[in-house]
């Protein structure tokens, strides 16, 4: 009985301490299995926040958008430059200034021609009759305000009854032939080179207005005609008729000119601009003696004299309006 109970109380100690090393690794296995759960789903909430945060993308694409990173592309904008050194254009707008433009955008030359009517005035008026004009010019442009071109003016004019009534009566007292008595007739024109500063006000808007003054060469021809018939073979024999210039004059002088016009934009699509001008003319020119319409003067012709229009040589005035394109 003795040895039953010495036995079972050795079972019991063994399997006390059996059970203890079971308990320990019970417990050792919670505590482990617990750190696991807790950082499986911490991995999960990271990778949850980061699929939330950010659109998944393959690694290819990761490679490419890591290699723009790396370089970058080059800053257009700073490329694109105004005509005023870097700055906008006057549009508001970004463009690039070619080599023609000054730093204002406008171009660095300007050229215009145009057609008209020209009037003379002051006493000019008393022989002249109005007639057409011609203008073409061309030259710098230093900015959208100032310009300097160089100007070719062609300004045709008639002769009064009064001029030619003149010119025959001292012709009939010097030949006495009929067909100067009756069918004298004649023209005038003067041609001039002139420089021509232009101070345009602004370079904006349908219509722009500007300012020109000018000094220039100035040529004034008068020429009187008759009608002449010609017997002529050329391709075909026939009777031609024409005018040959009976007689003529020619002045030199230098002139001067102030004037204003504007400008009318037409399209969007070019720079050419329709113009309007109209300028005041006077031609210094240098009197010269000759023989005029009264019986005192007719008394002192000689055989040495040839001026019988002394009127070409008078001052000059007159007033042409111009229409054209410009650029």
């Amino acid at each position: 009985m003795s040895e039953f109970i010495e036995f079972s109380e050795s079972l019991r100690g063994r399997s006390g301490s059996c059970l203890s090393r079971v308990a320990r690794g019970l417990a050792i296995a919670a505590v482990v299995g617990a750190g696991a759960g807790m950082m499986s789903a911490q991995s999960n909430f990271m990778t949850a926040s980061a699929s939330e945060s950010a659109p998944a993308y393959s690694s290819s694409a990761a490679e490419s958008t890591e290699a723009l990173v790396v370089a970058p592309l080059p800053d257009f904008s700073k490329m694109i430059v105004g005509a005023g050194g870097g700055h906008a254009q006057s549009n508001g707008r970004p463009g690039y200034r070619p080599n023609g433009t000054n730093e204002d955008d406008s171009f660095k030359w300007t050229a215009y021609g145009g057609a008209g009517l020209t009037v003379p005035v002051a006493n000019t008026s008393d022989y002249l009759t109005p007639n057409f004009s011609i203008q073409v010019g061309v030259g710098p442009r230093f900015s959208r305000h100032l310009s300097l071109p160089v100007e070719f003016d062609w300004d045709q004019f008639g002769f009064t009854k009064g001029a030619l009534d003149n010119q025959i009566a001292i012709y009939d007292y010097l030949f006495s032939d009929y067909s100067v008595k009756y069918l004298l007739d004649g023209n005038s024109h003067i041609w001039s080179f002139s420089l021509e500063p232009t101070w345009t006000f602004h370079s904006d808007g349908m219509f722009v207005p500007y300012v020109k003054a000018g000094v220039g060469f100035y040529h004034k021809t008068a020429n009187f005609t008759l009608p002449t018939r010609q017997f002529v073979c050329y391709y075909y024999c026939g009777i031609y008729y024409g005018t040959y210039n009976f007689d003529f004059y020619t002045s030199n002088a230098p002139g001067f000119d102030v004037g204003a016009g504007g400008t009318f934009k037409f399209s969007d699509d070019t720079h050419a601009r329709l113009y309007v001008e109209a300028r005041y003319v006077f031609i210094a020119n240098s009197a010269r003696s000759g023989i005029v319409n009264t019986p005192e003067s007719l008394a002192t012709v000689t055989d040495t004299t040839t001026n019988f229009y002394p009127a070409n040589s008078n001052h000059t005035f007159y007033f042409p309006i111009t229409f054209g394109i410009r650029f």
